[in-house]
């Protein structure tokens, strides 16, 4: 007979629900799948490691339950069970028992010691070595001090099964039974053994008695007021009386501690009660879990347009040659040809803005060939500070460099060259800085010869997106926070652009689409997005976004198709010396011819944009852009006529929208520019 005391003893110390049971913290959920069945969490041992106990609807013990069984959900996540095991298989958390045997005499005129043996060793092997176990048995001889008074008892403390057998084979010889009973004193003793335990381990006390208690030196109250402040405490009584009614003590015990008492009837109840017991000793589980870390990925701009354009570019001269600091020898990034390689050069060729200006040499010198009434000024300049201070031998030697190459490779006469040496530039920029003094090493071509330092003329196609950036927005979640993260833009042709960092990524993460050019972008396919992060338990996320779909408009395909193509005329206004917005006697040219092409493209949208270099605050460059969009603008109106200007549009950028990296001299000069550009559809 079983008083099914233990569910009320969790019911006191836990509140569940069937099935769910919210534990500490409180939005942590834990369910399992058999219907009916209650859970109850009895600790939360570290992060991702809980131990419960399951019931079935016949509030009995659930066991042989799989990982499968459990759900475990907090916040909206639901984890990983990654283990779930009985505690006889577990070893990672200790349980602590007190077993309490009365070894009276009484055992022996019942004939029920080697019934109370077999019984013993139902509960002997539920234990594991881990686990902490004390037995407490009368002793009529010898008394032990504990909690100020000396009780007749003594202990063992193992997790030895042989040790424990032989121990109580011991206690219920002849020579250890006891004529008297000193249940309370040794339930006392237990008591004290168990608050030394920590508060959040589990305790356990199981007393198998035979007869009231006669010879203890406390009354009943004592016991009551020794399991105040036990937390954790699951009470086991196994009432051995001869009597049909249940022992009041153990009664008040199980019941203060919310526990479970048997009654064995007859020597042959004992084995079947104590199996029971080591049942409901052995119902709970150790549950891992881990919460994955979960997260979407979303791109924008969901679709990427790039598009063809015909360019017809008119790229200024820039007549300038940059030295390195005490060096005369022309740099590398110059391309320089011997006399068998100029055959066929066609400036006409280059295309954009910095190619035609590294093949400035060339350019020069097929134009001297081709005109050959052209004379040149090359004038030599030092950056006059440091070890160029004053050293005009070296400006010298610069312009001597310059007129050499053009001699030996495109074979212009020495007497077409002037070489002057001066120290700073006419025009000088600022030498305060490092920037201002790289500017200043130099070799100028000048000439009275318009042509030699006219626009270089090209027509060729590019292509033009929307957008030269692709914003990607992770959102991302883990219960333990990320260690890194890496993301990757890839297309048919492979890796377009990838990012990555430590801890988690940002909620925006800006990749530039240019690192392989757009006409490689615009012929390698969709743009496929993932992002991958490791969190601080080393577990991977892998999330995609939609692809970002890419359409390609062919120009050079709408042109065989006779249909409209978009076409864009590039014109630049450089030469613009340093901190200034004057417009020189060649740029005005230009701004003349650029006039006569907006009167023969009526339809084109004109816009004028001032740059300049990153010399100089921020604030103070943006007007100087602006003044010199403005002068610019003001020229184009006055020969255009204002009447029929309101398609002509202009601003200024400073430098927030640099045309080149300022990383050098040459990029800095270029971006001392204003831009014209005309934008119109043709057919033909």
């Amino acid at each position: 007979m079983k008083c099914n005391l233990f569910r009320l003893f969790l019911m006191g110390i836990l509140f569940f629900t069937p099935q769910v049971f919210a534990a500490t913290p409180a939005d942590l959920e834990i369910s399992v799948s058999n219907p009916g069945a209650q859970i109850f969490l009895d600790r939360k041992v570290e992060d991702g490691k809980l131990v419960v106990s399951v019931e079935d609807a016949q509030k009995k013990p659930l066991l042989g339950l799989l990982k499968e069984s459990f759900t475990i959900r907090q916040q909206g996540r639901q984890a990983n069970v990654t283990s779930v095991q009985p505690f006889s298989e577990e070893f990672d958390v200790p349980l602590n028992f007190v077993l309490i045997f009365d070894n009276s005499d009484s055992m022996i005129k019942r004939n029920a010691i080697e019934s109370l043996k077999a019984a013993v060793e139902e509960l002997l092997k539920s234990f594991r070595p881990i686990d902490r176990i004390s037995i407490i048995v009368f002793d009529k001889n010898n008394t032990m001090k504990i909690g100020g008074r000396s009780l007749h008892v003594k202990m063992l403390h193992s997790s030895d099964t042989a040790e424990m057998r032989e121990y109580l084979a011991n206690a219920y010889s002849g020579k250890q039974i006891t004529y008297q009973t000193w249940l309370y004193e040794a339930m006392l003793a237990g008591y004290d053994l168990l608050k030394k335990i920590p508060a959040e381990e589990q305790k356990f006390m199981v007393v198998f008695s035979d007869g009231e208690d006669n010879a203890s030196s406390m009354k009943l109250k004592a016991l009551e007021e020794a399991t105040k402040g036990l937390p954790k405490f699951g009470a086991y009584a196994i009432d051995f009386m001869p009597s049909p009614e249940l022992m009041p003590a153990l009664q008040g015990f199980v019941a203060a501690s919310d526990g479970d008492i048997w009654k064995a009837s007859d020597n042959a109840s004992l084995v079947p009660i104590f199996k029971e017991v080591a049942t409901d000793l052995n119902r709970y589980y150790m549950v891992k879990y881990i919460f994955p870390p979960t997260g979407s990925l979303f791109a924008e701009p969901g679709t990427l347009m790039i598009e063809e354009v015909k360019i017809i570019d008119a790229s200024p001269m820039l007549g300038h040659i940059y030295f390195k600091e005490g060096l005369s020898d022309i740099p590398a990034q110059y391309v320089m040809k011997g006399s068998q390689q100029i055959v066929g050069f066609n400036e006409h060729a280059l295309k954009d803005t910095l190619e035609k200006y590294y093949q400035i040499l060339n350019v020069v010198g097929k134009r001297m060939v081709d005109h050959p009434e052209a004379m040149i000024t090359l004038v030599g300049c030092n950056a006059n500070s440091g070890v160029e201070k004053g050293s005009k031998e070296l400006s010298m030697a610069r312009a001597v460099a310059v007129q050499d190459y053009l001699r030996s490779a495109w074979g212009i006469a020495p007497e077409r060259m002037t070489l002057e040496a001066r120290n700073l530039p006419a025009m000088p920029s600022t030498s305060r800085i490092d920037e201002g003094k790289e500017d200043n090493r130099r070799v100028e071509i000048q000439t009275e010869s318009p042509e030699i330092l006219d626009l270089t003329r090209s027509t060729y196609i590019t292509y033009k997106a929307a957008t030269s950036m692709l914003t990607v927005k992770p959102v991302v979640d883990s219960a333990y926070g990320f260690a890194r993260w890496k993301m990757s833009v890839v297309n048919n042709d492979g890796s377009v652009v990838e990012r990555g960092g430590e801890g988690a990524p940002p909620n925006v993460i800006v990749a530039p689409l240019t690192t392989k050019g757009l006409d490689s972008l615009a012929v390698g396919g969709d743009l496929k997005i993932t992002l991958t992060a490791e969190d601080a338990k080393g577990q991977s996320l892998e999330i995609s976004s939609t692809p970002v779909q890419v359409n390609f408009i062919q120009t050079r395909k709408l042109m065989s198709e006779k249909q409209d193509y978009q076409v864009q005329e590039k014109y630049a206004l450089i030469l613009f010396d340093f901190d200034s917005d004057k417009i020189g006697s060649q740029n005005q040219t230009i701004v003349a011819e650029i006039v006569g092409r907006i009167r023969e493209l009526p339809e084109a949208t004109v816009s004028i944009v001032g740059h300049s270099d990153n010399i100089g605050k921020d604030d103070y460059n943006l007007k100087l852009s602006e003044r010199r969009a403005k002068a610019v603008y003001d020229q184009v109106v006055e020969l255009f006529g204002n009447e029929d200007a309101e398609h002509i549009i202009y601003r200024g950028v400073g430098a927030d929208e640099p045309l080149y990296e300022n990383v050098s001299p040459e990029t800095r000069a270029f971006n001392r520019t204003v831009t014209i550009i005309l934008e119109y559809m043709a057919d033909e």
